[in-house]
């Protein structure tokens, strides 16, 4: 099923978001299992990382690029909204 928020820009990010959050998964199940709080700083460090990712991805990716990739459908640029 194709992710409708995904753009060229966040395609080489994907992979490594889920790994990490596959990471934050088994360090949460390691710690219910083990009750070392080793996991749940490490699940937090990677909870961290992936919001940080994230935010970075947000800020750096071309305004409206998601726009001009998506269907074709809106091919407006933001200057022309603005007019």
């Amino acid at each position: 099923m194709p992710r409708e928020w995904n753009t060229s820009f966040r395609e080489p990010w994907n992979p490594i978001i889920k790994k990490c959050l596959d990471g934050v998964d088994l360090h949460n199940k390691l710690y219910f299992e083990t009750q070392d709080a080793f996991h749940l700083n490490q699940a937090d460090l990677l909870r961290v990382y992936v919001s940080r990712l994230k935010t970075w991805i947000h800020n750096t990716e071309p305004e409206a690029f998601h726009r001009k990739e998506d269907n074709g459908s809106n091919d407006t640029t933001q200057q022309e909204v603005l007019l």
